[in-house]
């Protein structure tokens, strides 16, 4: 799965969390931090709950409490061989 389409995963598990805040998250970088998007923490776990779903896998725990970029979490998305 190349940068784009991993990009295009996140904002839509963004949007399935926040979906009045679909315009805030359609220039999002994968350089951008977790914190930059303004998610509380639940719903960073529903989105990232949602992107598990897509690609049919659960993050461990150990390395999720390491992510702190969409970069990070789309190393995880190509971990589980998305």
């Amino acid at each position: 799965m190349n940068d784009p389409q991993i990009v295009a995963m996140i904002q839509d598990a963004l949007a399935s969390v926040a979906p009045n805040r679909k315009a805030d998250f359609a220039a999002i970088k994968l350089d951008q931090t977790i914190e930059s998007l303004g998610l509380d923490s639940i719903a960073t776990m529903e989105m990232v709950g949602a992107i598990e779903d897509k690609v049919s896998s659960t993050f461990p725990d150990e390395e999720l409490a390491k992510v702190q970029t969409l970069g990070d979490l789309a190393k995880l998305i190509r971990s589980a061989g998305a």
